[in-house]
């Protein structure tokens, strides 16, 4: 059991870590592509939010290596519980999006031209914002997941075309996942500079169900 459970943790973090490092540099994509739209004014405040997010990103990373770290010490001391092991296992679960998840959340309504660029950019923001679970319309969103055009330009998510209609849904803290996206020179600024004609939505969600992945990872 303590070998099976120091597996558990390793494999936790070196998730967790990969997801980190892969959305942050993926959220960059709207910022580039609205930098031409910006003023001076809103330049400046668009520099101080990379900076406060890059700050939170390594404080989340040494928080993840940290609770690792304690709960390997408990296993190999023999503290560590099968409770423990399931609570990880849990966890391990809901980021391998292998089981449906529920919880309070926000959901993000897009209704109007918009690209596959922007919505991976609108996901991996809230997964920088904390999310633990995110779907599209009815599609959960998974580590592997890809966003892509097809011949009609409808967006499609790991092949499956998405509605005209958007909503993105996400299981997490809700007034940290909102502010995250609606504060001054946040995503949902960056992308209305970028698609005028769209309108976009938050709205804070006591309870969500996102599905299992529908498509198993290979």
């Amino acid at each position: 059991m303590r070998t099976a459970s120091g597996g558990i943790a390793s494999a936790l973090v070196a998730l967790v870590l990969g997801v980190l490092v892969a959305t942050h540099f993926g959220s960059q994509e709207a910022f580039s592509r609205s930098l031409q739209l910006e003023t001076p004014a809103s330049l400046t405040t668009l520099i101080a939010n990379l900076a406060e997010k890059n700050g939170a990103l390594r404080e989340e990373i040494f928080d993840l290596r940290l609770r690792v770290e304690l709960a390997q010490e408990a296993i190999a001391s023999g503290r560590g519980s099968l409770a423990e092991a399931e609570r990880q296992v849990a966890q391990l679960r809901v980021f391998a999006v292998e089981g449906a998840v529920h919880g309070p959340g926000i959901a993000v309504r897009v209704d109007g031209p918009f690209d596959d660029r922007a919505l991976g950019d609108l996901v991996n923001e809230l997964r920088n914002a904390g999310a633990e679970a995110v779907a599209v319309n009815d599609v959960r969103v998974g580590p592997r997941s890809w966003f892509g055009l097809a011949a009609d330009r409808t967006i499609v998510l790991d092949g499956a075309p998405a509605l005209p209609a958007i909503t993105v849904r996400a299981i997490g803290a809700p007034e940290v996942m909102e502010t995250a996206l609606t504060r001054t020179g946040g995503m949902l600024g960056q992308l209305a500079l970028i698609y005028p004609r769209t309108r976009f939505g938050t709205s804070r969600e006591s309870a969500l169900e996102l599905p299992a992945l529908t498509r198993p990872m290979p």
